[in-house]
């Protein structure tokens, strides 16, 4: 059984189901924090909390100047909320819970242990994903995946890197999920290889706390993401 939608998920999925029926229309700024607020009879919080799922999304965007706009490129093909079975859901919700401890530690170490060798290649790995970030149709899902593999790799950590292996299929299915938005959204992609890219300068510069911050700051990010494009996935 699912747990109880959080109040900020609900939020969401309206904010979301408001832009698909074409009230908020591309291009278009949404009701205020405060607006939203008095709209939904909560506080602020689970609205700032609405907001950041749309925006790990792809589906809006802050500008200069404040306030939410709808993404220029937002279709409606693109809205439409990933259904799986929820046996899937719960294995992806677990999966999360351990990358979140797993990985950030695994930037941690990679900072302290990546050779000049195993550097190089995070960086050819970053720019592969820049290529393809600037190519309409794609989501570099193979790239991201190897990406997050040699951060492991540069642990030196046999436990480590036979954990990542186990997971592999896992992995992958999770992130063909939390990317397949963004094939249509080319900000959305600069976004999540700029994610990419703080790791790996963290790393390069070995600065372990910064490194840990950053892929942290990544997990949660696709984390917000699947929580509103997955049926009954509670953050």
């Amino acid at each position: 059984m699912s747990k109880k939608e959080k109040v900020s998920q609900i939020i969401s999925r309206e904010l979301l189901n408001q832009i698909e029926i074409g009230r908020f229309p591309p291009g278009s700024k949404l009701p205020t924090e405060m607006e939203l607020a008095a709209q939904y009879g909560v506080s602020r919080v689970p609205i700032r909390e609405a907001l950041s799922m749309l925006r790990a999304a792809g589906v809006i965007s802050s500008r200069q100047g404040g306030g939410s706009y709808v993404e220029e490129s937002t279709t409606s093909s693109l809205l439409k909320r990933i259904r799986i079975e929820s046996d899937d859901v719960e294995s992806i919700k677990y999966l999360f819970e351990m990358r979140k401890i797993l990985e950030p530690e695994a930037a941690y170490l990679a900072s302290l242990r990546r050779t000049p060798e195993q550097l190089e290649q995070m960086k050819q790995i970053l720019e592969r994903m820049e290529n393809e970030t600037n190519e309409q149709g794609t989501s570099s899902t193979e790239a991201d995946l190897q990406f997050h593999r040699s951060i492991i790799l540069a642990t030196h950590n046999p436990v480590l890197i036979q954990t990542l292996e186990n997971l592999s299929s896992l992995y992958e299915k999770t992130l063909k999920i939390t990317l397949r938005p963004n094939v249509e959204l080319k900000q959305k992609r600069k976004a999540v290889h700029e994610e990419h890219r703080n790791i790996f300068l963290a790393i390069e510069a070995e600065e372990p706390e910064l490194a840990k911050i950053q892929c942290l700051i990544h997990l949660k990010n696709a984390e917000r993401k699947l929580s509103l494009l997955l049926k009954d996935y509670n953050i």
